[in-house]
C-alpha cells in the first residue's frame, strides 16, 4: 500500500537505505551475537554485551568518514544507513541477550515496536508529503526499538572490561576467522543487489524489484527470526551438554521443516491470490511486480530451510562451510548482474533466484548430512 503512494522511484531509494543499513549492521558487529549466546558465565555474558556496544559506536564513528568519499549514492542516505546499522545491531544484540536470559516475550515486543512504529510514521508522511518518508519513518521505528532495547536490557549493563572481552574472544578464534567474514559476505550477498541494480537500471525498476523482495522476505524473516531466537540457545544447549546427537538432528530438522511448511503455504497464497490483487491495486508503473514475485519465490523457498537454523554451523564449528557458501552467494549476485544488464532485468531476477534455489537447497542437505553422520559418534 505504501509503495503505491510513494512511487517506485522513492521505493528504490528506500531499498538502497535498507541495504546500507543491513550491511553496516554486520560490519559493526564483529560476531558480537555469538559472544553473547555462546558464553556460559553470566558475568561474561553481561560484559560481552556491554563491551560490544562501545566497540560498535567506535567503528560507526570511523565509518561516517565514508560520507566524504564520492559515491553514486546520496550522502544523507549513506549517513542514515550507517547510523541505522548501529542502532539495529544494538537492538539485535539486546534480543540475543534477552533470549539468553529467557525473556522471550520482550524479544517479541522489540520486533513489534520497530514494525508498528515504522509503519505508522510512513503512513503519516504520505499525507504530509515528507520527502524520503519511507526512510525517515523506518528510522523512527528503529530508534524507538533501540530505546526500548536500552530500557529492557538496562539491568544487564556493567562497566566494560575489555581485557576480559578480548580473553573471551580468543577462546573462539573460529568466530573471527570464519564466522564474521562469512556473515559479512552473506550480508553483501543478500543486500548488494539493490545497489548494483541502481547502477544499471532506473530507480523505478529497482523499486519494483525491491518491493517484490520485500513481499517475499518479510514473512520469511519475521517467522524465521522468531524460530531462530528459540532454536539457537536450545541447539547450543543440546550440543554443549553432550546429549544424544540424534536429538540435535531431530530438533534441527523439526524447526527447519516447520519454517519451510509455513513459508510454502504463504508463498502459494501470495502467488495465487496476492499477485492478482496487486495487479488491481498498483498502476502500470509496477508492471513487472507480479513476475518478480513469482521468480523470487523459488530462491526464497529453499532459503526458508536455512534461515531459522543457520547458527548450527557455528555450534558445530563449521564456520568454514558458511564462509564458502556466502562467497558463492556473493558471486551469484555479480554473475546475475553481469548477465542481467545485457539481457534485461527479468532475466537478472530469474537467474539470481535460480542461484539462490540451488545454493540454499544444497547447503540444507549438507547440514542434514553432517548432523545425521554425527549420530554415530
Amino acid at each position: 500500500m505504501l509503495a503505491k503512494y510513494y512511487g517506485s522511484s522513492e521505493y528504490g531509494i528506500f531499498s538502497i537505505y535498507l541495504s546500507i543499513m543491513t550491511i553496516f549492521s554486520v560490519v559493526l558487529s564483529l560476531a558480537q551475537e555469538h559472544m553473547i549466546m555462546l558464553e556460559g558465565n553470566e558475568q561474561d555474558v553481561n560484559n560481552n554485551f556491554s563491551s560490544a556496544g562501545i566497540i560498535s559506536v567506535t567503528i560507526m564513528l570511523l565509518a561516517f568518514l565514508l560520507v566524504f568519499i564520492p559515491f553514486d549514492i546520496p550522502k544523507h542516505i549513506l549517513f542514515l544507513g550507517i547510523f541505522t546499522g548501529f542502532i539495529y545491531l544494538f537492538t539485535n544484540n539486546s534480543k540475543f541477550l534477552l533470549a539468553k536470559k529467557k525473556s522471550f516475550k520482550l524479544v517479541s515486543v522489540l520486533t513489534i515496536i520497530d514494525s508498528v512504529i515504522s509503519f505508522l510514521f510512513q503512513v503519516l508522511f504520505v499525507f504530509i508529503k515528507i520527502e524520503n518518508g519511507l526512510v525517515i519513518g523506518s528510522l523512527i521505528g528503529y530508534i524507538a526499538a533501540f530505546l526500548a532495547a536500552l530500557y529492557y536490557s538496562r539491568k544487564y549493563f556493567v562497566r566494560p572490561d575489555f581485557k576480559r572481552y578480548i580473553a573471551n574472544a580468543k577462546k573462539r578464534p573460529e568466530l573471527f576467522k570464519y564466522s564474521y567474514p562469512s556473515t559479512l559476505i552473506n550480508a553483501l550477498g543478500n543486500n548488494i543487489m539493490p545497489i548494483l541494480i541502481s547502477l544499471y537500471f532506473a530507480d523505478s525498476l529497482l523499486g519494483e524489484y525491491s518491493l517484490a523482495v520485500k513481499i517475499m522476505s518479510v514473512p520469511l524473516l519475521l517467522i524465521s527470526s522468531s524460530i531462530a531466537t528459540v532454536y539457537y540457545p536450545k541447539a547450543a544447549e543440546i550440543n554443549n551438554s553432550g546429549r544424544s546427537r540424534n536429538e540435535l538432528f531431530a530438533y534441527t530438522k523439526k524447526m527447519s521443516l516447520m519454517n519451510f511448511y509455513i513459508i510454502f503455504a504463504l508463498y502459494v497464497l501470495i502467488n495465487i491470490v496476492g499477485i492478482p490483487v496487486l495487479k488491481m491495486f498498483f498502476n502500470k508503473n509496477w508492471e513487472h511486480l507480479g513476475l518478480f514475485i513469482f521468480l523470487m519465490s523459488f530462491g526464497y523457498l529453499t532459503r526458508s530451510l536455512i534461515n531459522p537454523i543457520s547458527d548450527i554451523l557455528t555450534i558445530l564449528k563449521r564456520n568454514n562451510v558458511a564462509l564458502v557458501f556466502n562467497i558463492y552467494l556473493f558471486l551469484a549476485n555479480i554473475a546475475a548482474i553481469f548477465i542481467g544488464k545485457e539481457m534485461g532485468i527479468s532475466y537478472l531476477v530469474g537467474i539470481f533466484s535460480g542461484f539462490l534455489f540451488i545454493g540454499y537447497g544444497f547447503l540444507y542437505f549438507y547440514i542434514m548430512f553432517i548432523l545425521k553422520k554425527n549420530e554415530s559418534y
